[in-house]
């Protein structure tokens, strides 16, 4: 797509950075509070559904007051979609530390959860070395930049899981990873969970997918039919281990497992999980050339 005449400046990118993630931490996805909602319907355990409720209340006070849901603001992650030759020359590097700086230390004060992984030291403003991660991807069909923020708090994050299991493994394989996965999680990563599943590529293609499915909105399964059905199966199965909302029991444990999978090695079955906490975090905002931002109000592009 040719670009000609407007470019956004420095400016103009670093709020609509700062817009996204202060709305990645303070207000639930729509898909995810619907999911909430339906699951308190459904939910037979009364803890559960006192739980379920005081999440419901939780993410309309965040919301309302501008109040981050979660004081574990995470490792802050953006995933970058724009055509190639968007009309600006700048670093995006740059862009993305001193929006988070600037937030951290004063605009938005948030707590700085970001270290050095050798000396454990803090620099300070959610900043480090290639933090924020910046993922980049070129996507001609668009006429915008698009901005996706992920915060990666720790209850999640720490129960992430790759693994390379051998091409004999096949999709019993994939269901016992994930499983296990989901179970040695437990009550930890803040219940109930979205779990995203990668499946093949190398490595470093199937924690990528893993990312990419956990942040598909709830509710939308994947295009093929057996993956959806596959996707339908994990969530049923794992809602019946009882851990249920925030681990005190119930029906409700996972609200989605979404699947994304990429062609593989003939003698690997690579598979890695990704977990998101109950607000599902992530807020998307498209950037144009003549330096509108707006806001993508189901938080995915």
């Amino acid at each position: 797509m040719a670009f000609s005449g407007d470019m956004p400046d420095k400016e103009v990118l670093k709020r609509a950075v700062k817009e996204t993630w202060v709305r990645a931490l303070t207000v639930v996805p729509p898909d995810v509070l619907a999911a909430l909602k339906q699951a308190l319907e459904q939910e037979s355990s009364e803890r559960g559904r006192r739980y379920l409720s005081i999440m419901l209340q939780n993410a309309e006070l965040s919301r309302k007051n501008k109040t981050v849901i979660c004081l574990d603001t995470g490792v802050p992650v953006f995933f970058i979609k724009t055509p190639l030759g968007f009309p600006f020359n700048g670093s995006l590097r740059e862009v993305f530390d001193e929006a988070l700086r600037e937030l951290t230390d004063g605009e938005f004060p948030l707590r700085s959860v970001v270290v050095d992984p050798f000396s454990r030291e803090d620099i300070g403003g959610n900043c480090a070395r290639n933090i924020p991660l910046i993922y980049t991807e070129i996507d001609n069909s668009l006429d915008h930049m698009e901005i996706l923020a992920y915060p990666k708090g720790s209850g999640s994050g720490i129960y992430a899981k790759a693994k390379m299991l051998p091409n004999t493994a096949g999709v019993d394989g994939i269901k016992r990873f994930v499983t296990e996965a989901v179970l040695e999680a437990g009550t930890r990563p803040c219940p109930p969970i979205t779990v995203g599943v990668g499946v093949g590529g190398p490595m470093e293609e199937v924690t990528r997918l893993a990312t990419e499915a956990v942040l598909r909105p709830v509710g939308k399964r994947n295009p093929e039919p057996r993956l959806a059905a596959l996707e339908e199966e994990l969530k049923a199965a794992l809602n019946k281990s009882g851990i249920g909302p925030m681990g005190a029991g119930g029906d409700t444990s996972v609200l989605a497992v979404n699947i994304e999978y990429s062609g593989t090695h003939r003698p690997w079955m690579p598979v890695a999980v990704d977990i998101n906490c109950w607000p599902g975090r992530r807020a998307v905002t498209r950037v144009y050339p003549d330096g509108r931002i707006e806001a993508e109000e189901d938080g995915n592009g």
